[in-house]
């Protein structure tokens, strides 16, 4: 599996970021899902290009353990269990010269409102939303545009 440039990149700036706290695949995936669809509701268009699907847990990259493993593969994360969860380190830093200073500012917003919460408490969030609430069964993608029915946040 070939994984995007711009995804994997995103996924490092995650990991690395020092909001993003003790957080494993659970937590990955959700704030992966809010910093595209919460930048989708704004400006219709992923910053990742990534596909999400429903899963039990919430919203994840669609084939999210062949993603993981690749970039594992390719030495750019390492990943461990560690007390049932799936941990997640990045081992290179994020290139960011693809992102647009505004997708770096969505970004780091998102993360500053929920790189701290649990990855219980972001799935919580997550299956309130419209676009994990519409889309009928586990495993089928989520339609983007269903992220314009996420309603507004103060903080947003």
């Amino acid at each position: 599996m070939v994984v995007d440039n711009k995804l994997k990149n995103l996924i490092l700036y995650v990991l690395a970021h020092q909001d993003y706290q003790e957080g494993g695949i659970k937590k990955l995936n959700k704030l992966l899902y809010f910093i595209d669809f919460y930048f989708y509701r704004e400006n219709e268009r992923l910053i990742s290009g990534a596909d999400y699907a429903k899963a039990p847990m919430g919203p994840v990259l669609d084939k999210y353990e062949q993603i993981f493993a690749t970039l594992e593969i390719t030495g750019d994360i390492k990943c461990k269990q560690e007390d049932g969860k799936t941990l997640c380190t990045a081992l290179k830093v994020a290139e960011l010269s693809e992102f647009t200073p505004e997708e770096i500012d969505h970004i780091s917003k998102v993360l500053d409102r929920y790189g701290k919460l649990p990855g219980s408490d972001l799935e919580w969030i997550s299956h309130q939303q419209q676009p994990w609430l519409l889309t009928e069964n586990f495993g089928d993608l989520i339609d983007t545009d269903l992220s314009l029915l996420i309603e507004d946040d103060e903080d947003d």
